[in-house]
């Protein structure tokens, strides 16, 4: 037991005196060499930066480590090219395909406007073709209500289409007084012309009203 506690003595006034006589010593050197920097000018943080950076085994780690983040920065840059890239052609993609829509869209606009636009002339055209009919009705039940006499005269003097219109549309007991009293010639045009519209199928139209009787 004795022998133990020399022997802790012994190890512990060892490192006593290593602590005196080289630790502290260098540390105290240390110190006072700083301070000279400092007072000196001399930027002791640099200094301490530049000591590091020639160590051997620090300078190496520093370089893979600063070879390895441009690396990565590199490939960092070209994956954001390839995605601005997809990015743009999607965007262009969308530019050509909205522009697509907005011409159909006008074309089926412009279909519809024309679409109306016939329908309107359309709707013209037969509200004309009625008025021209009921026009040309109240014509045949005058000429229904006229004499034959004066029908025939008036009938002879107007163009042939005209007059074989009218002919067509009479009540078939008006048509054979008036071309009765037609003149022979103009009575056999007509009855020709009358004839052969009928072979052709369009046969006298009779009118709904006037009188039968032949009025002198």
């Amino acid at each position: 037991m004795d022998n133990l506690e020399e022997e802790q003595k012994k190890n512990f006034n060892i490192l006593q005196r290593i602590l005196l006589v080289v630790i502290i010593p260098i540390l105290f050197a240390i110190v006072v060499v700083l301070l000279l920097f400092i007072y000196s000018g001399v930027d002791v943080m640099n200094k301490g930066k530049d000591l590091i950076d020639d160590i051997p085994f620090l300078t190496s780690e520093k370089t893979s480590t600063e070879t390895n983040t441009s690396e990565q920065t590199k490939k960092d840059a070209e994956s954001i090219k390839k995605l601005e890239a997809k990015i743009a052609e999607q965007e262009e993609t969308i530019a050509n395909l909205q522009t697509e829509i907005d011409n159909k869209d006008k074309i089926n606009k412009n279909i519809t406007v024309e679409r109306e636009k016939l329908q309107k002339e359309l709707d013209a055209l037969k509200s004309e073709q009625t008025q021209t009919q009921t026009a040309f009705d109240d014509i045949v039940k005058t000429y229904e209500t006229m004499s034959a006499k004066n029908a025939a005269v008036i009938i002879s003097e107007m163009g042939q289409s005209e007059g074989l219109k009218i002919l067509a549309s009479v009540k078939p007991a008006k048509l054979a007084s008036i071309l009765e009293k037609m003149e022979p010639a103009v009575a056999s045009k007509y009855t020709e012309l009358l004839s052969s519209n009928s072979l052709n199928g369009q046969g006298s139209t009779s009118s709904s009203t006037g009188d039968d009787a032949d009025n002198e």
